[in-house]
């Protein structure tokens, strides 16, 4: 009698795992995905060219000439400015406008600050590079994200004649390229 049970029990296993290969064949299929994507956001985080006259000089001394500067851009995302001075405690504020103009919200970080020396800036709250008597300072932009399609921010600039200990008229003049840094949110 034990015997028949085994050999029952056993032709029972048989025949669930064959009805199991049975439905996972039935239901094994290869499933074909056939399509195309695309990706439709854009990215574009750059200086608005557009707003070029935002500097403003002060003389050192009153009655003297004042300083005078200039801005230009190479593309959107970096911008030259040229400071002339003629004498030490001139200065020039200089406000840039970074504009997000992509679909893809934006954060900003410290941008970089190259003179025409070649000497870099340091990094911080703000940066700063110095050739000879002039002396360029970047702010940090007013806000560090922007907004996609709307946001805009202020950075400034402030070129100044350094060298206290000159006392009389001299002309210098120097130059420094700005460049964004931004990272997409």
């Amino acid at each position: 009698m034990e015997q028949k049970n085994k050999n029952a029990l056993i032709g029972g296993l048989l025949a669930v795992v064959f009805v199991m290969a049975v439905g996972y064949a039935a239901f094994a299929t290869q499933l074909n995905i056939t399509g195309t994507a695309s990706i439709t956001s854009n990215w574009h985080v750059g200086f608005d060219t557009d707003r070029t006259s935002d500097l403003v000089p002060t003389a050192g001394l009153s009655g003297a000439a004042e300083p005078t500067g200039s801005i230009s851009f190479d593309g959107d995302q970096s911008a030259t400015l040229t400071a002339n001075f003629q004498q030490p405690g001139d200065k020039i504020v200089f406000t840039l406008t970074i504009e997000n103009t992509g679909s893809l919200d934006a954060t900003l970080g410290t941008p970089s600050i190259t003179m025409s020396n070649g000497s870099s800036g340091d990094g911080g709250l703000s940066v700063t590079s110095q050739s000879g008597n002039i002396k360029f300072t970047v702010s940090n932009p007013v806000s560090s994200s922007l907004v996609a399609n709307t946001g805009t921010t202020t950075m400034t600039v402030t070129a100044e004649f350094v060298n206290k200990e000159l006392s009389s008229s001299t002309n210098e003049s120097a130059t420094a390229t700005i460049t964004i840094n931004a990272t997409q949110d």
